[in-house]
């Protein structure tokens, strides 16, 4: 099993969407994620959500984790083996770079 990458490449903020459907009183203080572009976090065995990582952002990328992890390949993202995929959240939504690193030590 590869350890793996997890590595923000953008982030985002909706501010129309804040404003048309929250309430006004959250839409006032609702920014953007916390999250910084080249924050990263590395996911060995066993596969499960990093300490510090938006478990609804893990949510909505551990299945491309584990397919890297476990050698999967898709052909047309750099580097090779990659994915890039993002949370759902639309109000401020964060995008992954999801990169396998090397093969783990389990002697």
């Amino acid at each position: 099993m590869k350890k793996v990458r997890i590595t923000v490449v953008h982030t985002g903020f909706n501010r129309d969407l804040v404003d048309r459907y929250m309430t006004p009183e959250k839409a006032k203080t609702f920014g953007p994620c916390g999250y910084e572009i080249g924050e990263s976090h590395v996911v060995g065995q066993p596969v499960q959500c990093p300490e510090g990582m938006c478990p609804w952002a893990w949510h909505d990328v551990e299945s491309f984790v584990r397919i890297a992890a476990f050698g999967g390949k898709a052909d047309d993202y750099v580097p090779e083996g990659a994915w890039i995929r993002s949370c759902t959240d639309a109000m401020r939504p964060v995008t992954f770079l999801i990169e396998p690193l090397g093969e783990d030590d389990e002697d």
